[in-house]
């Protein structure tokens, strides 16, 4: 059965497209706390009924009746990656769950086993509030404007289960015309071909995605292929590819910070370049290696609560392993006042650590961006740094050709991030650039390839490097 024939579901939808949205703007800010207080306290009560959290809250001597408001959340436990994974799929639902209301969904894996979860019909609902936002915050409307979507449609994966749960069931009552979802895996050109036909006002996708694109668009690949806004998830973006992208389509690339486990968007870049978290639907925390609460603008690892949805829910979880820098509140030239993330520095998985106790997140060991801009070229179409042992890194560059023989020689540029990369590491650090023809995802990947890849374990970095100072 359809669940858009049932009358709960449609009033639940019409309130997420009309009302929900501008929630953050109606409520002023002692409402707004008010109004996470309550949600808090009701998914902690849900989540109570759920075995996985139940036993480790009641290990922990807290009860619902102890929480009053986020001001409690710290009497809760941490919640872990592999709670989630040694508890599925029977505890980490309500006892009295539909399982056949219920569907799974699953993260890529890229920092080891994937993790696998459950959604609803009323949560997918619900995750539609903050990117819905986001759009009229752009000025973009949600109806007319065009959407395409460049995701990961794979088995389990929330782009395929959101499109076959939610836009093929809604599609027969509200025309979605005006979103287009495509494959990442198929070839660029084809992708290209069908963007082209649609006409975007929006990209959404990867960075090597949008990079790709950027490339194609600059060989007279795709002229009708002039959106309004670019947006960029599930990986990091330099400030090379932002400028390399913005300037073959000539409009801005925003970050957006989705997860599998947040069912959304838990932060959108504006346009001043600040990182607007949604605090009508999370909570966010940062710890340091020992758990231990950092305070604000301190570097730290994420913790996100969700404050809505149903299916499993996620309360203190700790399996986002990105390392950021946050405040509670900031007043944005962009009109916005929300708590944002100050800086965003990557997954903890991918540090670069190394032998002489130099410790850099993937996210801060980007510097070939000022080199090539240095030289002001954008002949490198792409690039990507790979740590394969302790102390030896290469690094990989596709050149544009182009632009081969335009300005300044390859031979300089690479001699020049070399050089760069030999000053920030240290002299018993092996650096290598080397000219590829072209940067392979990794094998069965759920999305391309990385801009840093650390082939070594954290842990033996962190050991050997403490063994060095």
């Amino acid at each position: 059965m359809n669940p858009f024939l049932n009358p709960i579901i449609v009033a639940k939808t019409l309130k997420s497209f009309l009302i929900d949205p501008s929630r953050t703007k109606r409520l002023k800010p002692e409402q707004l706390k008010q109004y996470q207080d309550k949600a808090f306290k009701k998914i902690v009560k849900y989540a109570y009924t759920v075995p996985m959290y139940h036993d480790i809250y009641k290990k922990a001597g807290v009860h619902p009746n102890d929480i009053r408001g986020i001001k409690d959340i710290v009497k809760l436990p941490f919640i872990t990656k592999n709670d989630l994974r040694n508890n599925f799929p029977d505890k980490i639902l309500p006892l009295n769950y539909n399982k056949k209301n219920g569907f799974v969904i699953s993260t890529g894996g890229t920092s080891g086993k994937s993790v696998f979860l459950y959604t609803d019909i009323t949560t997918m609902i619900q995750s539609t509030v903050p990117s819905s936002r986001e759009t009229r915050f752009f000025n973009l409307n949600t109806r007319k404007s065009r959407f395409a979507h460049i995701g990961n449609f794979s088995p389990y994966r929330i782009d395929l289960v959101f499109e076959e749960k939610f836009y093929s069931n809604i599609k027969r009552f509200i025309s979605i015309n005006n979103i287009l979802n495509l494959d990442v895996n198929q070839p660029m050109t084809d992708i290209v071909k069908k963007l082209d036909d649609f006409k975007p006002d929006v990209i959404m996708s990867y960075p090597t995605i949008h990079q790709n694109l950027a490339f194609l668009k600059r060989k007279g690949y795709g002229k009708n292929i002039q959106p309004k806004l670019l947006t960029v998830g599930g990986s990091m973006i330099d400030d090379y590819v932002r400028r390399y992208v913005e300037d073959a389509f000539g409009c801005r690339l925003l970050n957006i910070y989705p997860s599998v486990e947040a069912g959304t968007n838990i932060a959108f870049e504006c346009s001043e370049g600040t990182w607007h978290i949604h605090p009508d639907y999370f909570y966010i925390e940062a710890i340091d290696e020992h758990s231990n609460l950092v305070p604000y603008g301190k570097r730290g690892q994420i913790v996100i609560t969700r404050l809505y949805g149903q299916g499993t829910p996620i309360v203190r979880y700790t399996g986002m392993e990105d390392w950021i820098r946050f405040l509670p509140v900031k007043k944005c030239n962009c009109g916005l006042t929300t708590p944002v993330i100050e800086s965003f520095e990557g997954r903890m998985g991918a540090n670069i650590v190394l032998s002489n106790g130099k410790i850099f997140p993937s996210g801060a060991f980007c510097f070939i961006e000022p080199v090539l801009n240095k030289f002001n070229t954008f002949k490198v179409k792409q690039y990507q740094i790979v740590q394969k042992e302790i102390d030896k890194i290469d690094i990989f560059l596709v050149i544009d050709e182009d632009l081969r023989n335009v300005g300044t020689s390859v031979k300089e540029i690479a001699e020049e991030i070399k050089h760069v990369y030999q000053q920030k590491v240290g002299p018993d650090v092996i650096i290598t650039v080397k000219e590829v023809d072209e940067i392979k995802n990794p094998k069965d990947a759920s999305k391309p390839a990385p801009i840093v890849i650390s082939q070594v374990k954290t842990k033996n970095g962190y050991d050997i490097g403490n063994s060095a100072l």
